[in-house]
């Protein structure tokens, strides 16, 4: 058994579609961009802390010592 779909739509709206999906997936690349920046810049501030975190050790250690 065959089905067949069908759609009834103008050159004009398909065109629309066609235009609406391309802004779509262009504000779909954007925020992908966005969260790859923000990602890096969170690896970034992660290490910073942990080496904030190593310094604080650091000194709490020699503190204890003398």
């Amino acid at each position: 058994m065959e089905e067949v779909f069908k759609v009834d739509i103008t050159e004009e709206e398909a065109r629309q579609m066609d235009a609406e999906v391309e802004r779509m997936l262009t504000a779909m690349r954007q925020a992908n961009k966005r969260i790859a920046q923000e990602q890096q810049e969170i690896e970034q501030l992660q290490a910073e802390t942990r080496h904030i975190i190593t310094q604080m050790k650091e000194r709490q250690r020699v503190e204890a010592i003398v």
